[in-house]
């Protein structure tokens, strides 16, 4: 039974029939075109997975497109403000094993997507909530989240792909079924990190109050209280009741006339607000776009109020966990970065609260690394924008150089660390991940990779080694500080874990392992992995950093010892 219902709660779970429907006939495109490999060299690879991302991706649409039903599409608005509400109330631990964290992550996503697409339909009513109906939507719904599944394979083996040598294999089986896969020990070493993100997401440098000055901003900016569209939400939602509640439309205008009529808010403020949080046909991203660009807000996350066409008529569908989740992402994971929805922007008050906590947002972390280094009682300079030489004040935050975040003298270790503090967003899927690699690798049109301005301030600092010692002797009025036989070291520190850390090419390390960093009880873990193959077995050490392409070491179990 693919259906569950927890504490009145449902739940879908795929039950893995849509594979034969698919993967067969897309085995078949790939082995007319490229043949049955196996195939190991990047280009290839990646061509394959593109081939295979744009099948997924027509599918999914053709899907869709086909169904017009509003009926299946408030079925799924239904599933997804079911778990939203579960994840949002941390309610997760009541669910059965075989509905586990992964599988969550990626079905609420896989909704918003279905959601998303239904903006684009003209859906039509007529269709009753029966078993002939269940019957009939519950291998859509499989399909469209297995298909939505290899959609999201794809992206994350394209953006890996990007980011690690020699990562993509693509083989096929017996039966002439393709099979994606990670070469090498990756797939070990992959495994190996979601363990261990699991612990230090726990220790993640965020805001506290970034959702309750969030709340404050909009209260200041637009005179609208968060709790007062809560309940206008629910007043919606009660009045709609007979028709089904929550999952049912209503026309657009009711919420800026309602917000005006039972709280007074202004008429064309209420409609700027909404604004800002409405998405639909025009204002959507195409579903490529969608699953490769995570870091942009149009999207449902962050517009909850859907506009759908029923019976040749716009209406409004607004869900009021959907709405929580909202202003909770906007508050956490948007406003510290400077991203707001474009139509808040426009307000001037607004817009100067966003940029005053994207101005804020990295000192949360520096928090957090100079109590460490308080604790640890070790000298340290913060924000250093010039350094106090015997020949007077030197100015280093020019451009090429820069102000430094932290210099810290650890005399156990004998190294100077020079530490950059990177407040990075939550990174939950492969694509995200890959932004971070492109910050500090590849940079963008305004800014340069991290990694090419910390080896600039390395490079300026080696050379003028005398003046960061002059610097500090007179800071701590310490004439006896020798940094003479010290290493000068860049490091970054960041609040959440990424996948780059594990490749980069200056250490990277989170807030909660810089402690044991500076006092030298962090050690990375080696691993000694056996591969097993027809001819011979193959022994991989794996050090950091973790995904190079290995060289292997063979042995022939049946090759005689020399006498």
């Amino acid at each position: 039974m693919p259906m569950y219902i927890i504490d009145n709660y449902l739940i879908f779970k795929v039950d893995g029939s849509s594979e034969k429907d698919f993967r067969p006939e897309l085995s078949k495109i790939l082995i007319d075109k490229f043949g049955k490999g196996p195939f190991k060299d990047q280009k290839t690879t990646r061509e394959i997975i593109n081939l295979s991302l744009s099948y997924f991706i027509e599918k999914f649409n053709g899907i869709c497109h086909k169904e017009n039903s509003v009926l299946f599409y408030q079925w799924v608005f239904r599933l997804h403000e079911d778990i939203t509400e579960i994840v949002y109330t941390n309610q997760l631990k009541n669910l059965p094993e075989e509905i586990g964290a992964k599988y969550v992550a990626h079905y609420r996503r896989i909704l918003k997507y279905i959601l998303e697409t239904a903006c684009d339909i003209e859906l039509v009513t007529g269709e009753v909530c029966d078993d002939k109906f269940k019957a009939r939507v519950e291998p859509i719904l499989n399909d469209l989240i297995f298909i939505s599944e290899m959609i999201l394979s794809c992206v994350e083996l394209f953006a890996e792909q990007s980011m690690i040598e020699d990562l993509a294999e693509v083989s096929f089986t017996n039966e002439e079924l393709y099979v994606f896969a990670r070469q090498h020990h990756y797939e070990f070493i992959f495994d190996h990190i979601s363990e261990q993100f699991g612990s230090q997401l726990k220790k993640t440098v965020v805001d506290k109050e970034a959702v309750n000055d969030l709340k404050i901003a909009l209260s200041n900016c637009f005179k609208i209280k968060y709790e007062d569209v809560g309940h206008l939400i629910a007043s919606i939602h009660e009045g709609l009741k007979p028709k089904g509640g929550d999952i049912v439309g209503f026309g657009w205008e009711t919420l800026t006339m309602n917000l005006n009529s039972m709280f007074g808010v202004p008429v064309d403020v209420a409609e700027q607000f909404f604004q800002g949080l409405k998405l639909d046909k025009s204002n959507k991203m195409p579903l490529m776009d969608l699953v490769c660009k995570p870091y942009k807000l149009n999207r449902y996350m962050y517009r909850p109020i859907l506009i759908w066409n029923i019976d040749g008529k716009n209406y409004a569908v607004l869900g009021k966990n959907a709405w929580v989740e909202t202003i909770i992402q906007l508050g956490t994971n948007g406003i510290p970065w400077g991203k707001a929805p474009e139509e808040w922007m426009k307000n001037d008050c607004f817009k100067s609260y966003v940029h005053s906590k994207e101005d804020a947002h990295d000192k949360w972390l520096d928090d957090e690394v100079e109590n460490t280094l308080k604790s640890l009682n070790y000298k340290y300079d913060r924000n250093v924008k010039s350094l106090n030489s015997s020949n007077g004040s030197v100015n280093i935050n020019v451009p090429g150089l820069g102000e430094i975040d932290f210099i810290m003298i650890i005399p156990n270790l004998k190294k100077v660390f020079i530490s950059d503090s990177k407040h990075l967003l939550g990174r939950y899927d492969m694509v995200n991940q890959k932004n971070d690699f492109n910050a500090f690798e590849i940079g963008s049109k305004k800014t340069k990779p991290y990694n090419v301005t910390m080896a600039n301030k390395l490079d300026w600092l080696n050379n003028n080694r005398k003046i960061i010692q002059e610097h500090f002797q007179k800071k701590y009025n310490d004439t006896s500080l020798d940094l003479t036989d010290f290493k000068i070291e860049g490091i970054f520190v960041i609040n959440t874990p990424t996948i780059y850390m594990y490749n980069s090419v200056y250490r990277i390390y989170t807030v909660e392992q810089i402690a044991e960093v500076l006092k030298d009880t962090y050690k990375d873990k080696t691993f000694s992995i056996v591969i097993d193959d027809d001819e011979h077995t193959k022994v991989l050490n794996v050090q950091y950093p973790y995904f190079k392409k290995p060289e292997y070491i063979q042995f022939d179990p049946f090759k005689e010892e020399e006498v």
